[in-house]
C-alpha cells in the first residue's frame, strides 16, 4: 500500500494526499512531501527523505513539496522528484481521500506579498484560484466521505479569486447554498484581509469561531523590515473587529522572534501586544535566514540563546492565556468531531479547543459536549443528549 509522509502546512498536506490518490495503484510507493518554510522544516524534510531511502530500499521514493522546488539536488537519490509546478499539473482534478478527521480543501495557490523573510512566496508565486463550482463539487465529495468539517486552505487564502475578478467573500456567500454543509474553518488569514466585509461573510456562513493570523511581529520597526505592509495599530483594529463580532472566539497567531534588528525593546512591544490582546494560541518560530530572500543579506545577528529565551517567554505567556480562555468556557456546550487515539476519544470545538471525552461513538461522529473540567494542559467534557 502506498505511503506518504507529509511535512509542512495544510496546503502542502492537501497536495500530498492528492498525489497519493493519483498514484494509488503503485503499491511500493513512498511519498515524502517536503517543506522549507524554516531551516528546521528543511532539515526535517531531508531527514525524513533519507530515513525513507534506508527504511524502504525496495520502494519507489518520490520526493515532492517546497524543499524540492528550491533544492532538487538534495533529493536526487529519489526515484522521482516532483516540484510544486509539476505536482499541480499532475493532481489537477484529483479528489483526495485523506485519513484525517478534517478535510483540507485547497481553494487557491500562490502569493504576491513581498515579505523579506519568506521563501514560500517565491516557490508558490503564481496565483491560481479554483472556481466556485469546482470547490462546491469538492465539498460534495467531502460530504460523501462523511467529513463533518472542511478547512479552506491556500498559500494566501485572502487572495482567493483575485485572478478571476472575485473575492473570498464571493466564495463564502456561494457556500451557503450547499445542503448539509459541514462546518467551515479558515486555515490562516493575513491581517490585511480582515475587514468588515470578510467578517459579514463569515458570520452569514456561521463558520468556526477561530482565526489564525500570521502577524509575525507587533513592533512597527520590525514589521517594516519584514515588508508586512501594516503596523501594530492595524493589527489592533483587526483584532477589535473580530472580538466585537464573535463570542468565545479563538485567535491564534504566528510570531517570528529574533528577526534582524529585533532588540529587547522591539521584542517587548510584541510581547506586550500579545499580552494585552485576546490571543489564545501561538506558533512561535526563531528566525532562520533563507537564501533567496531579501532579508538573507541582513545576516542573523540575534544570538540563538536570545531567540530561545524570547520563544519560551511567548510560549509561557500564551499557555497562561490559553488556560484562562478555557476556564471561561466551563459549563458551555460545543460540538466536537470525535477522534480516536490509543483508545481515547477527543475532538476540536469550533473555537479550536481539544476536549477529551468518554464516548463510545465512532470517529468522525459529530457530538455535543459540555466542558466540565479544565487543567493547565487539558480540557475535559461530557456528552450532552
Amino acid at each position: 500500500m502506498p505511503k506518504i509522509f507529509n511535512l509542512g502546512c495544510k496546503l502542502n498536506q492537501y497536495e500530498g494526499f492528492c498525489l497519493l490518490q493519483k498514484f494509488a495503484d503503485i503499491k511500493d510507493l513512498v511519498i515524502v512531501n517536503t517543506c522549507c518554510v524554516t531551516k528546521e522544516a528543511e532539515i526535517k524534510s531531508l531527514r525524513k527523505f533519507r530515513q525513507s531511502i534506508k527504511r524502504y530500499p525496495n520502494s519507489k521514493i518520490i520526493a515532492t513539496g517546497c524543499a524540492c522546488r528550491i533544492y532538487p539536488e538534495k533529493f536526487s537519490a529519489a526515484y522521482q522528484v516532483i516540484d510544486n509546478v509539476q505536482r499541480n499539473y499532475l493532481i489537477k482534478g484529483i479528489l483526495p481521500a485523506p485519513e484525517k478527521s478534517r478535510f483540507f480543501l485547497k481553494i487557491e495557490d500562490g502569493c504576491n506579498s513581498n515579505c523579506t523573510y519568506c521563501i514560500v512566496a517565491k516557490v508558490r508565486n503564481k496565483i491560481g484560484s479554483k472556481t466556485i463550482n469546482s470547490i462546491k463539487k469538492e465539498i460534495q465529495w467531502a460530504i460523501s466521505l462523511d467529513y463533518k468539517e472542511i478547512v479552506l486552505v491556500g498559500a494566501n487564502i485572502g487572495l482567493y479569486g483575485i485572478d478571476m475578478g472575485l473575492h473570498l467573500t464571493d466564495l463564502l456567500q456561494a457556500l451557503r447554498d450547499i445542503p448539509d454543509l459541514p462546518r467551515i474553518r479558515l486555515s490562516s488569514i493575513e491581517p490585511k484581509f480582515i475587514d468588515s466585509e470578510l467578517i459579514k461573510g463569515l458570520k452569514d456562513l456561521s463558520v468556526c469561531r477561530h482565526f489564525h493570523i500570521p502577524i509575525q511581529s507587533a513592533d512597527d520597526h520590525i514589521l517594516s523590515r519584514m515588508g508586512r505592509g501594516y503596523d501594530a495599530a492595524h493589527l489592533k483594529r483587526s483584532l477589535d473587529l473580530i472580538s466585537r463580532n464573535f463570542d468565545d472566539i479563538a485567535i491564534g497567531g504566528d510570531i517570528i522572534v529574533g528577526f534582524p534588528g529585533e532588540g529587547e525593546e522591539e521584542f517587548l512591544n510584541t510581547y506586550k501586544f500579545i499580552e494585552s490582546n485576546p490571543f489564545t494560541h501561538l506558533h512561535v518560530f526563531p528566525y532562520s535566514p533563507r537564501p533567496g530572500t531579501e532579508a538573507y543579506d541582513l545576516g542573523d545577528p540575534v544570538l540563538q540563546e536570545e531567540k530561545k529565551r524570547r520563544l519560551w517567554e511567548l510560549k509561557n505567556l500564551i499557555a497562561e492565556k490559553n488556560y484562562q480562555f478555557r476556564k471561561n468556557l466551563l459549563g458551555k456546550t460545543f460540538d466536537i468531531i470525535v477522534e480516536k487515539h490509543n483508545g481515547f476519544a477527543s475532538g476540536l470545538t469550533d473555537n479550536y479547543i481539544r476536549v477529551e471525552v468518554n464516548s463510545d461513538y465512532d470517529k468522525n461522529t459529530l457530538i455535543k459536549i459540555k466542558i466540565n473540567e479544565v487543567s493547565r494542559n487539558k480540557t475535559y467534557g461530557s456528552m450532552q443528549m
